[in-house]
């Protein structure tokens, strides 16, 4: 099968995830919404948990694409990692709240996805440590940390946001208020 079969059926099977969730759809649904045979996926791809691995991990890549892009169309950096959180967290939180099947997959809670998640978010802490390093170099000498390490911070502090934000505009405030309180006001 090509890579375009595969794609579409990553994409399908993402689209018919974020409808149902993952515990409500079996490899039916996802074969009947590519528009392949049952047969044809299990060529590709062995179980659901598979499917959902690498769907998962497309959504990452996608997501880490539109933060780069973002970061590259913004000067300053508090306003680079501004339009990150907002790719990377923001959006994914709004999506949570607009559907509980969302929610799930996002969380991304299940024991067989937990690498994948913690990859996604090395992967994203990589991608803000240069704006950030760039950033710490405004900190007084006596309280920097290393810019890996500021970057794992502030994931993490997101992270938790996620239980404590009521609405999106609360997350929004919570992360601003995070960026301020890391490197002072612009």
């Amino acid at each position: 099968m090509s890579d375009d079969k595969k794609s579409r059926i990553l994409a399908s099977a993402r689209s018919v995830f974020l409808r149902y969730g993952y515990k409500r759809v079996n490899m039916n649904d996802i074969a009947d919404a590519a528009g392949v045979s049952r047969p044809a996926l299990y060529v590709l791809f062995k179980n659901k948990e598979e499917i959902f691995i690498e769907a998962y991990l497309r959504w990452i890549d996608e997501t880490i694409a539109q933060v780069e892009a973002a970061m590259a169309q913004t000067a300053l950096p508090k306003d680079k990692l501004a339009r990150a959180f907002e790719i990377w967290a923001v959006g994914p939180f709004e999506m949570t709240r607009a559907s509980p099947a969302a929610e799930e997959l996002v969380d991304c809670n299940f024991a067989f996805a937990q690498a994948p998640r913690e990859q996604g978010y090395a992967i994203f802490e990589a991608t803000i440590a240069p704006v950030v390093a760039k950033l710490s170099e405004t900190l007084p000498a006596a309280s920097r940390i290393a810019p890996g390490r500021i970057a794992h911070v502030l994931v993490s502090a997101v992270r938790g946001f996620k239980q404590t934000a009521a609405t999106p505009d609360d997350m929004r405030q919570l992360i601003d208020d995070l960026l301020l309180l890391s490197f002072g006001p612009s």
